[in-house]
Formats: C-alpha cells, sequence, structure tokens
C-alpha cells in the first residue's frame, strides 16, 4: 500500500474502481491523460495549515512488519480520527485473515475520500480517488472480485457507518492534492472547500452513487478462477 514518502510526496495510489478490482493492475493514470496527483513542494498560505504528517506517520506503521497489527488495532478503536488512505492501509493488512472487515474498512475509506475530494473547488483534487485502489493487496482483490455476493451488504454496513460517525480529521487533505494548490498563494482560504451548505446533498450523492456502483458490480456473474 502506498509507499510512505516523507510527507506523502509523490504520487497517491493508482486506480481501482469497484468494477476493476480484478487481479489486474490497471493502466498509469498517465496514459489515460488525467492529472496526476501531487503535493505542491511548498504550500503556502491555506494550503500550509494542511499537516498530512499524522497520516503519514499512521500509514507507515500500517506497511511495518512487527508494527502492522497493532497500528491497525489503534486505527479500528478510534477510526473517525484518520484520513481515508488510512482506512485502505488497514483495509491491506485486514485483507489475509479476516477478509470481509478488510473490505469493509476499504469501502468506508472509499466513501469519506470521494465525500472529502468532491468538496474540494479545484475539480482536480478528485483524481486522487483514481489513485487509491492500485496497491490494494491481492487478497482483497480477490475477495471482492469472486466473492461479490456479499458486498452489497458490506456497502451498506459501511454507508451507515460513515453516516452516524464523524469526521475528527482534517477533511481539506485531499484538497493538497489539486493542480490550484501547486501555484496558489493560498491568500483566500473559501478556495479550499465548496460551501457548507452544500455539503450535505454531496453526501447524499456520494452514498447513493457508492451503493448504486456496488450493486451494478455485485449483479454481475462472478467469474470462475
Amino acid at each position: 500500500m502506498l509507499r510512505l514518502i516523507g510527507v506523502f510526496a509523490g504520487a497517491l495510489w493508482c486506480a481501482a474502481a469497484l468494477h476493476a478490482q480484478a487481479p489486474a493492475k490497471p493502466a498509469p493514470a498517465e496514459k489515460e491523460g488525467l492529472y496526476v496527483p501531487t503535493l505542491p513542494a511548498r504550500p503556502q498560505g491555506v494550503y500550509a495549515t494542511i499537516d498530512l504528517r499524522p497520516m503519514s506517520a499512521i500509514v507507515l506503521r500500517l506497511q511495518t512488519a512487527g508494527q502492522r497489527n497493532t497500528a491497525a488495532r489503534e486505527v479500528i478503536k478510534d477510526p473517525s480520527v484518520h484520513m481515508p488512505p488510512v482506512h485502505y492501509a488497514v483495509a491491506n493488512v485486514l485483507s489475509g485473515d479476516r477478509p470481509e472487515e478488510a473490505i469493509f474498512w476499504y469501502h468506508v475509506g472509499r466513501v469519506r475520500a470521494v465525500y472529502d475530494a468532491f468538496r474540494c473547488r479545484d475539480e482536480t483534487s478528485r483524481n486522487v480517488i483514481p489513485a487509491l485502489g492500485q496497491n490494494l493487496s491481492i487478497e482483497l482483490r480477490r475477495s471482492q472480485y469472486f466473492h461479490r455476493e456479499g458486498l452489497v451488504a458490506i456497502a451498506r454496513k459501511a454507508i451507515d457507518w460513515d453516516a452516524k460517525n464523524p469526521r475528527n480529521y482534517d477533511q481539506r487533505w485531499v484538497c493538497l492534492y489539486g493542480r490550484v494548490a501547486q501555484t496558489s498563494s493560498g491568500a483566500d482560504p473559501a478556495e479550499v472547500q465548496k460551501q457548507e451548505n452544500e455539503w450535505p446533498s454531496i453526501l447524499l450523492h456520494v452514498h447513493e452513487a457508492h451503493l448504486k456502483r456496488v450493486q451494478d458490480f455485485a449483479a454481475q456473474p462472478a467469474p470462475t478462477r
């Protein structure tokens, strides 16, 4: 999962929509003509107040042998304080022995990442979403791809969890990966996120679209191995 990079420097993960959860790796984003999410070398103004170091530290532990399981337990005790990429990393840790839990935390992470991204004014920030799943573990990919009969129930559970639990992390994290953050002076805090009165409708759309996507994927016949 994500080779951590000092302060998450470099690119995030590449593509993994549900319908592409087969073990095969998708093509790099560059070949699809997408803006590749990149952190600014020196974020300015309001962008400099977005601190990704806590996320970087816990993801590094979730990738480190001898620390993964302990770190995953810590995250699960208080999951609401962590940015969505941490949930992706937890899903990888759990995917070998606890596949249903792994799928649940993947869905929580994806729902929250999409919601955060769709609240950014800079739409290029949304390219983090097709960048978040490339390095899902092979076990997690296979669990979803070959055993899709339980996915809708897990997706509903994840959406319900998201609706009932707070987001006690800096929800602007994803905006730091957009094109605007690369060059903006960050003098106007209002340029980062859309107005709060728009957020409820965005969340409703995200929940409905996610569930529909999972339902469509689950309805397809599972291939034989």
